[in-house]
């Protein structure tokens, strides 16, 4: 069985999202993630809004060096990310993955993202059917 268009991303993706600002440090950030055990982080302003995110990946050379994790995360995040809207078909969804070649988004509603949806997350529910 494949995923239905009355599948929700809603219904498959990690809500809320494990977010931080901008300015908490390398080191911080990395511990969150260990102990929240994410391989993302989604970086918002003071309105909630998105400015970036963080991966594994994207923090092992600062993790190697002690100075790089007194830096604020904002010089490590990507701001230029892809997401998707929390109302996105399923469909839509797989082709965002495809075309971007990325394991996480952000899903967003109304500007704001309120959740994570991984690669897993849809293969999940596909081999659960």
């Amino acid at each position: 069985m494949t995923l239905t268009s009355t599948d929700s991303i809603r219904e498959l993706m990690s809500a809320p999202p494990l977010t931080a600002a901008p300015d908490w440090t390398v080191g911080k950030i990395i511990d969150l993630m260990i102990e929240r055990d994410v391989s993302t982080l989604l970086i918002v302003d003071q309105q909630g809004r998105m400015v970036g995110l963080v991966s594994e990946s994207s923090l092992l050379a600062p993790a190697f060096d002690p100075q790089l994790r007194a830096h604020p995360i904002s010089l490590h995040m990507q701001r230029q990310f892809a997401s998707v809207d929390v109302r996105e078909t399923i469909e839509g969804l797989i082709e965002t993955f495809l075309l971007h070649r990325v394991r996480h988004l952000p899903v967003m509603e109304n500007g704001r993202p309120v959740g994570v949806i991984s690669r897993r997350d849809v293969l999940r529910s596909l081999m659960r059917r």
